[in-house]
């Protein structure tokens, strides 16, 4: 599976043709113009590729290493370790068990036991049937494997779901009602119609008989394999994409993508129960959520807004088990909140993150900002997103970008890396189309135009440009080629360019103390952020406090290493270390860091607000420990935390010093002395 293939699927408000654009790469690609950028940081390219090509998903986990997902089949698992002296860029890689089935876009937490727990999956099966998956699994990285967990509740039927595909190869015996090799049986019902080559017409399933198997209305009429067999049918649960994020007690609340119900699942039980319902009639499909001071959960309404034209937000406290609108449109919280998103943007979102300072900053998909100070429960519009888009025959400078589906990172330093793209600044243009020819002349100016853009008639009219057409070169001042021929011929029509997920891609640092947001370096000669939009890209914080970056195209990674370093009154502090039978427990004071350090939104979560330990010897050598049990889920200044870690294989008697580090801030150095009493427990 390539790619191509990958690349033009995304949430139920993203069309196909929405982004087949992106697979277009033709000559004469443009390339951004020179600007001032906020910061001379640097970026050092990974020395080892992942062996699963591009990377999707990207985890860090609770012994130091990062999971990340293969953008080539949705399935694999492949693990970056850090090399002796601790560096990422300089590590090695090496392959993980697969999930059970392939997915795209799902829910993710780290659990406390330092298991990977996954919900849901947007586009699921070897075909990515846009099946809003309610199943999930976890993996546990010391033993390599997936296992099943119990899937998202069933809620008033098939309304919310409504009608699904779920597509596989099987195999089939003539004369046999019996169907087997189904990647996954979790959503099928009986009554529900599956066609396919040997299957008889009107055939419907009577049975579900295993994880892999079901029984049919009818018989096969043939013997052997049968590939892309479809079932058809009204789903009974299903999550998809929808955000999720980490509790106290081992619990996980979840959102639901039809309406503004919640659930939290129990790790310890396995199990589902209804939480409070949201305060506004707002799904939460397309929203993030941010871990905020006190274990609460902040998210911006986003359906809510969009209606009403005004920002909307709210609050769940965990403890009380309630949503509490925080929003100045009704009068519960002080000052602006923006409305972020718009029906053209697809109701996409950019990524919600906790400052360090204490607010929190929402990212919107055009090109505002919302800032929340939980302090004196006010809002305010933050600074706007702008860029440069040029091509060798101008540039539009001060171009609107968002994040419609993107990635943001709160770096050591307090700023936050964060990508966007040109899908707000659609430029209007007019120009001839002549029918049959696959050239628009005589516009006033393709200044700032790029390859792959989308282009559509004004009006939204299709009489001229056929659906789905892009830009595939632009020739000169005055004319560029379209990847479809006009229908008719037609003078100056009144043509829109670009829109939604439209490139290029660039970087940006917002910094919270200057309140402004300015362009950054991106890597060197990275081919691919010049002509795809920042939904594929990816940023993960590490505990080197550097960020690691993936373009979701190629498989070349990046550590971004960002100018200054942590304050230190938010740094973690070690307090003291114990001992017990060969599990050691570390005391101290904010250990979880000021915020989930990486965000992305409902597509791809990375929470990592929890602490990641490691020793050096005096030779230099790192070792990264395992961690279980943090007694927190919260970030801020949390005071008598403790976790516990087991030490690294490698680690042999010694004087080491001990670091703790979350959302890459790194505390004081802690000596600590290992003797072969603590190993002979190990």
């Amino acid at each position: 599976m390539s790619l191509f293939r990958i690349s033009q699927i995304d949430s139920p408000n993203h069309t196909i043709s929405t982004r087949i654009f992106f697979l277009i790469l033709a000559c004469g690609l443009v390339t951004l113009s020179s600007m001032s950028y906020a910061q001379q940081a640097s970026w050092t390219a990974l020395k080892n590729p992942p062996p699963g090509g591009s990377v999707i998903n990207m985890l860090l986990l609770s012994d130091g290493t990062v999971l990340t997902q293969s953008g080539d089949d949705g399935q694999h698992w492949f693990k970056l370790t850090p090399d002796a002296q601790g560096s990422y860029v300089n590590g090695t890689w090496t392959t993980t068990a697969p999930m059970s089935f392939p997915r795209l876009y799902f829910a993710t937490n780290i659990l406390q036991d330092g298991r990977v727990w996954l919900l849901g999956g947007e586009y699921t099966g070897p075909y990515f049937d846009p099946n809003i998956a309610p199943s999930g699994e976890i993996y546990d990285p010391v033993k390599d494997t997936w296992s099943p967990i119990a899937p998202y509740p069933t809620e008033a039927g098939a309304r919310f779901c409504g009608t699904r595909n779920v597509t596989s190869d099987v195999q089939l015996a003539a004369g046999s009602p019996t169907v087997t090799g189904i990647y996954s049986t979790d959503r099928l019902t009986p009554g529900w119609t599956i066609t396919g080559n040997g299957i008889p017409a009107g055939a419907t399933v009577l049975s579900v008989d295993s994880a892999t198997q079901v029984t049919i209305s009818a018989n096969a009429t043939l013997t052997g394999p049968s590939p892309a067999v479809r079932f058809r049918g009204i789903a009974l649960a299903c999550f998809g994409d929808d955000p999720s994020i980490l509790l106290s007690g081992h619990r996980i609340l979840a959102g639901n993508i039809f309406n503004n119900s919640t659930y939290i699942y129990s790790v310890d039980t396995n199990s589902w129960t209804q939480a409070a319902t949201k305060v506004y009639n707002d799904r939460s499909d397309e929203e993030g959520w941010a871990s905020m001071g006190g274990g609460g959960v902040l998210t911006y309404d986003l359906f809510q807004s969009v209606t009403n034209n005004q920002g909307y937000a709210e609050l769940y406290d965990p403890i009380q088990n309630v949503w509490t609108p925080i929003s100045p449109a009704d009068g519960s919280a002080n000052g602006t909140l923006p409305v972020l998103t718009s029906p053209a943007l697809g109701f996409e979102l950019g990524p919600v993150l906790r400052l360090q300072d204490g607010r929190a900053i929402v990212i919107g998909a055009n090109q505002h900002t919302g800032l929340y100070k939980p302090a004196n429960n006010s809002w305010s519009a933050g600074p706007d997103i702008h860029g440069t888009l040029s091509n060798p025959f101008g540039a539009v400078r001060g171009a609107n970008f968002g994040a419609d589906d993107a990635p943001a990172a709160l770096m050591p330093n307090g700023h936050v890396l964060l990508a966007a793209d040109a899908g707000p600044n659609p430029i209007n243009q007019n120009g001839d189309a002549a029918a049959g020819s696959d050239i628009i002349s005589n516009i006033p100016s393709t200044a700032g135009l790029q390859v792959t853009w989308a282009v559509a008639q004004a009006d939204g009219t299709r009489n001229v440009i056929p659906p789905g057409t892009i830009i595939t070169s632009i020739d000169s001042r005055h004319q560029i080629h379209l990847s479809s021929k006009a229908t008719v011929s037609a003078q100056q029509i009144s043509l829109v360019f670009g829109g939604e997920f439209s490139s290029p891609t660039q970087l940006f640092d917002f910094d919270p103390d200057e309140n402004n947001i300015s362009p950054v370096s991106p890597p060197l000669n990275d081919p691919n952020l010049p002509t795809f939009a920042a939904f594929v890209t990816r940023m993960l914080v590490l505990p080197t406090g550097q960020v690691l970056f993936s373009d979701g195209l190629g498989n070349q990674l990046y550590a971004y290493t960002p100018q200054g370093a942590a304050r230190p009154n938010y740094r973690p502090v070690i307090e003291r270390v114990t001992h017990n039978d060969g599990v050691f427990t570390l005391t101290g004071r904010q250990l979880n860091g000021p915020s989930d350090a990486s965000a992305y939104g409902d597509d791809a979560q990375s929470n990592e607000n929890f602490p990641i330990i490691r020793l050096q010897n005096s030779s230099g050598l790192v070792f990264y420990c395992r961690s279980t049990n943090w007694t927190s889920t919260s970030v801020g200044n949390i005071p008598h935390e403790s976790v516990n870690f087991t030490l690294n294989p490698a680690v042999t008697p010694d004087v080491y010093q001990l670091i703790v580090s979350a959302g890459g801030i790194s505390s004081a150095p802690f000596t600590i002395r290992i003797s072969n009493d603590d190993l002979d427990h190990h």
